[in-house]
Order: C-alpha cells, then sequence, then structure tokens
C-alpha cells in the first residue's frame, strides 16, 4: 500500500445522507447506499450539485465511548445557498493529510485497517489526535476506485 502526503489548502463543503453505525458492525451498509442510489437522494443531490461523478463517504465518531460513528455519502457544495433543507453538512478541514488508492473490489474494512496501522505510520505519522474525522473519496463515482484521507502529523 502506497500512502502519500498531500496538503488541502481550503476547506471542503460537503452535504449529502447519513447512517449511524457501531464500529463493530462490519457489514456494508447496503441498504443505505441502495436507498441513496434508488430512492431520489442521489439524484436530488446530483440535481444540486451538477455532479455525476465525485463523492465523498465522511466517518466521523459521535460516541466514543459507545463505540458509535456517523457515516455520511455526499458530494462537494460549492456554496449553501439554495441547500435543499434535508441534506446534512459537515467541513473537511484543511490541513495535512495521509492519502491511500484503493481498487474498486478492495475490502474496505481490511483497507482502512490496514490504512491506520501500517501504511501511515510506515511513512512517519499519525493521525492526528483531535481529529476523528477520516474520508473517503470517490473521484470516478460510487463504483470505481477510492482513496482513504484522514488528518495527520509527522511523528
Amino acid at each position: 500500500m502506497e500512502v502519500k502526503i498531500t496538503q488541502i489548502e481550503e476547506d471542503i463543503l460537503v452535504g449529502g445522507f447519513s447512517i449511524e453505525r457501531l464500529e463493530t458492525d462490519e457489514t456494508e451498509p447496503k441498504e443505505f447506499f441502495n436507498d441513496f442510489m434508488h430512492n431520489g437522494k442521489m439524484e436530488l443531490l446530483n440535481n444540486f450539485t451538477q455532479n455525476l461523478q465525485e463523492y465523498y463517504g465522511l466517518i466521523w465518531f459521535t460516541e466514543k465511548h459507545e463505540k458509535k460513528y456517523q457515516y455520511l455519502l455526499g458530494q462537494k457544495l460549492e456554496s449553501m445557498n439554495g441547500k435543499p433543507d434535508n441534506l446534512e453538512v459537515k467541513v473537511i478541514e484543511k490541513g495535512e493529510y495521509a492519502v491511500s488508492k484503493f481498487s474498486s473490489g478492495t475490502d474496505a474494512v481490511k483497507a482502512i485497517t490496514d490504512f491506520f496501522n501500517e501504511g501511515i505510520p510506515r511513512i512517519g505519522y499519525k493521525p492526528k489526535e483531535q481529529n476523528d474525522m477520516t474520508f473517503e473519496y470517490y473521484p470516478n463515482g460510487l463504483d470505481g476506485e477510492y482513496e482513504f484521507w484522514t488528518l495527520v502529523e509527522k511523528i
């Protein structure tokens, strides 16, 4: 696994739909993705963003002691003007990020585990302590290759 360090120069505003899950749940949230793709949510988002390709999957802990996290599937928003009321919005903070690419068939649970436990430490970095958000970036649609990104600092 190749891990690169990349700088995000300004905050990225992401709007979409989310689901809360337990960290111990290793199953893919298939119902969530099916609902997003087939019940008008993807179309609503695409119509607002005018983007049919790029997607973000943001992951952050909501209750660390219970190991609950939120997963938001969405797209970059240029502004909040005219945003549909039912879109949840999160900010990807500017900063220094570790990034690794994975092919579409790669097991996401194994990929993120290897990314944090092997890839990032191997290059002399660690995730920032105060940051609890990691994100997936799908540059060519949800069925294509994807990347994991997380804020880091030098060890």
